[in-house]
């Protein structure tokens, strides 16, 4: 098993360096530049515009300017591009080791085009909210996908299968965007129940995550938590019924194939009762591919969800995201998408390690 999770660890670090390759490459690749936000004004001279860009290091060659961003080169005291560090280890060791701070190997990734904030600072400032709203909802998805799934394989073609095969349908035929608008309709210019959008009642409490926030928060949690629950039903209920439905019935499929097994029809024959065959058997078994989804529902509680974040006003990553977008805010956006791949590939070990732990076969 430890020589299993080495040889996945190395392929993950492969894997996030060719992905931060790709990453670069592509917005480079984009239109446009951090000057162009300038190109119209005419008191930005294009002289302004040059220095501009070289004060952001932009007019050196392509490798050196990635090389500076991954943290893997360093200016000396003389302006040179070095890969060794002033301790004498290479600039890409940790930096106890390697002296050197910068770049995202070091936890640096520069900093905002649009208001000049450290990077990291604004992703750590809409990382909380993601966590608690993708959190919530991947872990009510994949507990409902797992009994909703058990129960519709063991009750194939009853009424609660048929049932849920026209939820299933009807659930994927709806657009994220157009569930959300619906939800919204509903509950809260219709009915009235729920907030439309944001955190918080700004009525109740300032801004979350301010400072005045966690002194609020620190005074009144009950009513603090209170309208936090109010504004998490509808983005929740648009994710959960967005992805509920495929992985029950990937659940479904899976443990229907588990119950055709060799061995469960061997344990009929040998008299064992049905609760033992599907706690023992059949389930333990046909449950072992969902644990591939369990691992990919990491990067979602990292990366968040873009359309439904945006729908709700929610102000974490996947809104951040949209806001760097439209800015043109190269450097947050490389922030993002990197800790994004970071988080995949960390999902994907996860998902390895634990097949592996479950199914002995594929350490070999």
């Amino acid at each position: 098993m430890l020589k299993f999770a080495l040889r996945r660890i190395g392929a993950s670090l492969l894997i996030l360096l060719g992905t931060t390759v790709f990453i670069y490459a592509l917005l480079l690749a984009a239109p446009g530049g951090p000057e162009q936000k300038y190109a119209n004004n005419p008191r930005f001279t294009p002289q302004q515009q040059q220095a501009y860009v070289k004060a952001l290091g932009l007019d050196k060659p392509v490798p050196v300017q990635y090389c500076r961003w991954l943290g893997a080169c360093r200016r000396d005291a003389d302006g040179v591009d070095a890969l060794i560090g002033p301790t004498g280890f290479p600039s890409i060791f940790p930096s106890f080791l390697s002296g050197v701070e910068s770049g995202i190997v070091h936890g640096d990734f520069g900093y905002s085009y649009e208001n000049g904030n450290a990077v990291i600072e604004r992703i750590s400032g809409a990382l909380l909210p993601t966590l608690i709203l993708a959190g919530l909802s991947a872990a009510l998805w994949l507990s409902l996908a797992v009994i909703l799934g058990v129960i519709t394989a063991l009750k194939n073609g009853g009424l609660f299968d048929n049932f849920f095969s026209v939820f299933t349908y009807v659930t994927a035929a709806f657009p994220t965007f157009i569930l959300g608008f619906a939800l919204i309709s509903i509950f809260s210019v219709w009915l009235g129940i729920t907030p439309v959008s944001g955190m918080t009642d700004g009525r109740l409490s300032p801004a979350f995550g301010s400072n005045e926030y966690w002194q609020y928060f620190a005074y009144s949690p009950s009513t603090a938590l209170a309208d936090l629950a109010r504004h998490l039903i509808l983005p929740v209920t648009t994710l959960v019924l967005i992805s509920v439905a495929g992985d029950a019935r990937y659940v479904r499929q899976s443990v229907m194939e588990s119950m055709g097994m060799e061995h469960v029809r061997t344990a009929r024959s040998k008299g064992l009762s049905s609760l033992r065959i599907n706690r023992r058997h059949i389930l333990r078994t046909g449950l072992i591919p969902f644990a591939t989804n369990i691992g990919l529902a990491f990067p979602f509680l990292v990366s968040g969800a873009l359309i439904t974040e945006t729908i709700f006003s929610w102000p974490g990553v996947g809104r951040l995201t949209l806001i760097a977008i439209g800015n043109l805010d190269y450097p947050l956006l490389m922030g993002i998408l990197s800790i994004g791949a970071a988080a995949v590939a960390i999902g994907n070990l996860i998902s390895d390690l634990l097949y592996a732990a479950l199914d002995p076969r594929i350490r070999l």
